[in-house]
């Protein structure tokens, strides 16, 4: 009984910790061949408190049935909560990978750190959320901006 007991709290509190993600948008398509499905027009994409609008988002599966990439594409706004740090924002296309944690953002990046109150410009915007690192690039035309607070000296 204790045994059952324990498995049944381990698969309960499994099930408790899986993020819903709640799609949305005025047309769906999907491919079973290449396991992508595509949304198109005022596409909303929800998993728990993170949150993507986009023209049009692209789910690609694996074998298993598992999201393995999120593409959001054309005017993207976003408003992410990752390791207790809030990012807002806007750009051309997001590609996201939730089981490596990892965002590329590109196009005309506008990525705010509302956490620690930073703003970063750039043409293209690469977040490791398991390791930490950022990768931020710009162009000619738009160099890579970033704008924080100091402590003041005294």
């Amino acid at each position: 009984m204790k045994k059952l007991f324990i498995l049944f709290m381990c698969l309960y509190s499994s099930h408790l910790v899986a993020d819903v993600v709640d799609i949305k948008a005025d047309h769906f398509y999907a491919n079973d061949i290449n396991h992508e499905a595509y949304f198109e027009g005022n596409a909303k994409i929800k998993q728990g408190s993170n949150e993507f609008n986009a023209s049009k988002i692209t789910v690609f599966f694996n074998d298993k049935k598992k999201a393995e990439k999120y593409i959001a594409k054309g005017d993207v706004k976003f408003d992410l909560i990752e390791n207790g740090i809030h990012y807002v924002g806007q750009t051309n296309i997001v590609t996201y990978s939730p089981k490596s944690s990892e965002y590329f953002f590109e196009g005309n990046v506008i990525l705010q750190d509302l956490s620690n109150n930073r703003v970063i410009r750039a043409e293209s915007i690469s977040l490791d959320l398991k390791t930490g690192l950022a990768d931020i690039k710009g162009n000619s035309t738009q160099p890579v901006h970033f704008r924080f607070e100091i402590e003041d000296r005294k």
